[in-house]
């Protein structure tokens, strides 16, 4: 079933939202951007010499698509088909991020933003029509560079889902490098935000690292009432699903590299 959201904005803008309210939870100072200052213990990378996360979601929003076209055509209604497809692996290999995975291949890779904080890749979907307008959905993938210990990410978790004011949960857990690992999620049914910390290096030195997978999606229309209604979720649901499933360490990482 379709989800329902007060604006085109507030949807589009969501999960940037929540990732900036979990790193507030977690009491790391923030950007304007919404991005955690100088502590690094949450959200994705920053640098004052680099592009930052926001400017590289503003950007995926502004050439979304990539090179996956379409024209838009007579019925008013998108073709969410053009959104599916079958997993295939990202090519981590050179990259800092500690992890690989898969992604649906009917999406493209942007140019990833690579700072002196971490790493952000772009994955952005084909484009649709929704009443004659060209619309898309991008996810996210956000490492942060700055290491934590296990004690360090049980604080994380806890400032973010605990207590009167917790505007988070645990949504679910899954295994990683010998590990069971807790995903960070605003609800069960909600799937637009993940934050999940993980392990890498021997047992005697694991740290623990900040991901952040973001599903952000302008695939809608405006009902009767004014509000915004998503389109094609399944397909941008399975899409972003399929990334955070296939998590797996990824033995060719630089991270921790001079």
């Amino acid at each position: 079933m379709p989800r329902t959201f007060i604006s085109r904005r507030r949807f589009v803008t969501g999960a940037t939202v929540a990732a900036a309210a979990f790193a507030g939870c977690a009491g790391s100072e923030t950007t304007d951007g919404g991005n955690p200052a100088d502590s690094g213990s949450s959200g994705g990378p920053t640098d004052s010499e680099s592009t930052t996360v926001p400017n590289a979601i503003q950007e995926t929003d502004k050439t979304s698509g990539g090179g996956n076209d379409s024209t838009p055509g007579s019925n008013p209604d998108p073709d969410c088909s053009r959104l599916a497809g079958d997993p295939v692996p990202y090519d981590g290999s050179d990259t800092t991020f500690v992890f690989s995975f898969d992604y649906i291949d009917s999406w493209e890779l942007t140019e990833p933003i690579v700072g002196a904080r971490g790493r952000t890749q772009g994955i952005t979907s084909p484009v649709v029509t929704v009443d004659g307008e060209r619309e898309s959905a991008s996810i996210q993938v956000i490492q942060s560079a700055d290491p934590l210990s296990a004690s360090e990410v049980d604080s994380e978790i806890a400032a973010g889902t605990e207590g009167q004011y917790a505007r988070f949960e645990v949504v679910s857990e899954q295994e990683f490098d010998g590990e069971t690992i807790q995903v960070v999620g605003i609800s069960d049914s909600d799937p637009s935000f993940y934050q999940m910390w993980l392990p890498h290096g021997p047992a005697d030195r694991r740290q623990y690292y900040s991901l952040t997978i973001n599903t952000l999606t302008s695939i809608l229309r405006l009902n009767e009432d004014n509000q915004s209604v998503t389109l094609c979720d399944d397909p941008v649901h399975t899409a972003a699903e399929t990334v955070r499933e296939s998590l797996r360490p990824n033995p060719d990482t630089t991270i921790g590299e001079a």
